[in-house]
């Protein structure tokens, strides 16, 4: 017995990391939210800063 499960995939959001000297940046864009910069000056802190902003529109 053989079992095939095919699952949908839909693009939800879309982030850019990227490092300009000292800063760290994130591009997020979702379809709710559009396209939002957020800066910090560790990439942990921009990690966060994205994951609070998914978590706010997706929950």
């Amino acid at each position: 017995m053989q079992f095939r499960l095919d699952f949908m995939q839909e693009l939800i959001c879309n982030i850019e990391f990227d490092q300009d000297g000292d800063t760290f940046i994130a591009k997020l864009r979702t379809e709710i939210g559009g396209l939002r910069e957020l800066n910090g000056s560790s990439f942990d802190s921009v990690l966060n800063q994205v994951m609070l902003e998914l978590e706010e529109e997706f929950l």
